[in-house]
């Protein structure tokens, strides 16, 4: 019981992050992006890439996904959404709903529909045992990353 609650935990910190993002655009710049999810795919998919076919270690792969990812979003801020931003919320909804659609299928078109699974780094592929029990948590060393790295973002 106590391991989904850590599970739950780990996933609410990602979701966390995502809608972080929703939060500055719409409270800072007024404007609704709800391409984040978009977004953080292709980070995902450029990660992936960077580990396979270019053979980079995980850690440095990430710094490739955040430039990608920053890069799309700077030039698509340009040409895309700098207009929008004196156009209606529902103006903005429907181009990032549309935006969202095209992102998944260059992604389904690329990369395919079927699943792929992707081996860890040997140090996020273990597991931490603690108690006995009813009181066994069992904590995945990958959502523990993924839960450190969420909250030193959120006390960014």
């Amino acid at each position: 019981m106590l391991t989904l609650l850590f599970d739950g935990v780990a996933y609410g910190m990602l979701l966390f992050v995502l809608a972080l993002g929703l939060v500055v655009t719409l409270g800072l710049m007024n404007f609704v992006h709800l391409a984040h999810g978009a977004f953080a795919m292709a980070g995902g998919y450029v990660a992936v890439f960077a580990m396979r076919s270019m053979g980079w270690p995980f850690l440095a792969s990430l710094p490739l996904a955040f430039v990608a990812v920053a890069a799309a979003g700077a030039l698509l801020e340009r040409t895309l959404y700098r207009p929008l931003h004196r156009r209606s919320h529902l103006d903005q909804v429907l181009c990032a709903i549309g935006l969202v659609f095209m992102a998944v299928a260059v992604a389904d078109h690329v990369a395919g529909a079927a699943p792929r699974h992707l081996d860890l780094p040997a140090w996020l592929a273990g597991r931490t045992e603690l108690g006995t029990g009813a009181l066994r948590l069992s904590m995945g060393h990958y959502r523990l990353f993924v839960i450190a790295v969420c909250a030193a973002l959120a006390a960014a």
